[in-house]
């Protein structure tokens, strides 16, 4: 196999804060498409059966899977922030308020820390706010990662060994990064970039012993942070010039290389890969002129990557390749003006 894309090494371990890991065991994902479709089934069972009347016109999720449940984060109605789960395959799907009426602004994001659910998204007046709930308790904790005015998108969130790890698009354009240990001590912030370097909500992972994050940058280029955990020192690159990029990218670590989708001049869909310590981006055109409106979101299933995104007739397409081929395979997941 090529080294394109592919998985060859492992990650690194956390070298900062570092911790046990729950032995709560994840899910694999083991059938492309009937996986995909399998969520998205669930999804819409969520907001069809029991939420019909809870969520926006245009909902926005966040979606984890938590042993054998599957965990939704939804901005609701009025504004409010709602926690689904079902256990896989019941189709019995619970209902929690995380927050009331008027406290959700943004698309929330959702991680897994041991046996606690944690959110963050931004609230009223611009907070970010992060809410976290032991599993099966039902009982949400709030507290103010950052004040009035810190927050202009959706925020991105990781866990990094006993840390939280928060991304977000703040004041003036710029992107800032915070970080707290579990349970212990307040939230300490970290600027990432200035002034007029940031344009869409960020995307982040942890690859090996650093922080990724990849963001729209001026004029549409296409940026990529980096920094080694515990250092406070952010390196950047441009992956994609002047142009290149609109919303939101996805990225996602693939074994030894960094992949990045994103939506492209003239609404394609594109795709980027770096092995890591390279500092070369490799480009790829998964799809041509209005193929991927919005943001697409991707995943690494096996040994394939595969990418979502609504294209230019209002449906969703699901495309996928496998790691060392640049041929991307196309399926209709929900057809043409159905979102």
């Amino acid at each position: 196999m090529s080294t394109t894309r592919s998985a060859t090494s492992l990650a690194r371990p956390c070298l900062r804060r570092g911790r046990k890991r729950s032995a709560r065991s994840g899910m694999r994902i083991t059938s492309r498409l009937s996986a995909f479709l399998a969520v998205t089934v669930m999804v819409l069972g969520v907001t069809a059966a029991q939420a019909e009347a809870s969520v926006t016109p245009t909902p926005t999720f966040s979606m984890i899977l938590n042993g054998a449940d599957v965990d939704i984060a939804a901005q609701g109605a009025g504004d409010s922030l709602l926690f689904y789960w079902a256990a896989v395959g019941t189709g019995t799907w619970h209902a929690e308020t995380v927050a009331g009426s008027g406290t959700t602004y943004s698309a929330p994001s959702m991680i897994l820390d041991g046996n606690t659910v944690d959110i963050a998204a931004m609230g009223t007046e611009n907070i970010l706010w992060f809410y976290w709930a032991a599993i099966g308790s039902g009982t949400w904790n709030p507290e103010i990662v950052a004040g009035a005015g810190s927050t202009f998108s959706a925020p991105s969130m990781i866990l990094d060994g006993n840390a939280v790890n928060i991304a977000v698009l703040g004041p003036d354009e710029n992107l800032v990064f915070y970080w707290k240990t579990i349970g212990a001590g307040t939230w300490q912030p970290e600027l990432v970039a200035g002034e007029g370097s940031t344009f869409s909500a960020p995307s982040m992972i942890l690859n090996g012993n650093a922080v990724n994050i990849a963001v729209q940058g001026p004029e549409n280029t296409l940026m990529y942070y980096s920094a080694t955990i515990g250092t406070g020192t952010w390196s950047s690159q441009i992956v994609a010039g002047v142009g290149t990029t609109g919303f939101t990218p996805s990225m996602i670590l693939n074994g030894n290389a960094v992949n990045i989708a994103a939506e492209g001049d003239g609404a394609e869909l594109d795709y980027y890969w770096m092995v890591n310590g390279t500092g070369t981006w490799h480009p790829e055109t998964i799809a041509g002129i209005n193929s991927a409106f919005f943001s697409p979101t991707m995943i690494l299933n096996g040994n394939t990557v595969d990418v979502t995104a609504e294209d230019g007739n209002s449906g969703l397409i699901f495309y996928w390749a496998y790691n060392g081929s640049t041929t991307w395979q196309a399926e209709t997941v929900a057809p043409d003006r159905s979102l």
